[in-house]
């Protein structure tokens, strides 16, 4: 054993330390770049949720108040959810960016194509429109499948 000990002194005696010092620092910088994203894929975690809560806030999660011109209203919000949108898929795993993409796709389909019509109760208690699900129902569960990727 101690002739082991021996060979490793001696090789650390005659060789440069530079390579060390170089290891030590690459790690130092990895664990620095993985401390950053961290904060940065919260970051974007906390954007997207605040910017659903504060543009849909009379919506979701309870509905306080379905807006008139509802196409107009949801589509008007979709400019910053979609920068909200872009920057959270980066810090998204691989495998679950089809399920976020699909999320997304559901809920800008249904913001550019929902009517006010859709939305009247009177009208909802027709037979043409007992068939179609409840728009306020569909919204909200959009809207969680969304909520469902910002948890850690």
């Amino acid at each position: 054993m101690s002739e082991n000990l021996d060979q490793l002194t001696a090789y650390f005696e005659n060789v440069p330390l530079w390579p060390f010092l170089l290891f030590g620092m690459l790690g130092v910088v990895a664990l620095f770049v993985e401390v950053l994203n961290r904060k940065r894929r919260e970051n974007a975690i906390a954007n997207f949720r605040y910017t659903i809560e504060t543009e849909l806030a009379n919506m979701y999660p309870r509905h306080i108040c379905w807006p008139k011109n509802v196409n107009t209203y949801l589509c008007s919000r979709l400019p910053e959810m979609q920068q909200n949108f872009e920057v959270l898929r980066v810090f998204l795993p691989q495998d679950k960016l089809l399920s976020y993409n699909t999320a997304w796709n559901s809920y800008c389909d249904f913001c550019r194509n929902i009517t006010d019509e859709q939305c009247d109760p009177v009208r909802s208690s027709d037979e043409d429109f007992a068939t179609e699900p409840d728009p306020k129902v569909v919204f909200h569960k959009l809207v969680t499948d969304l909520l469902d990727h910002t948890k850690t």
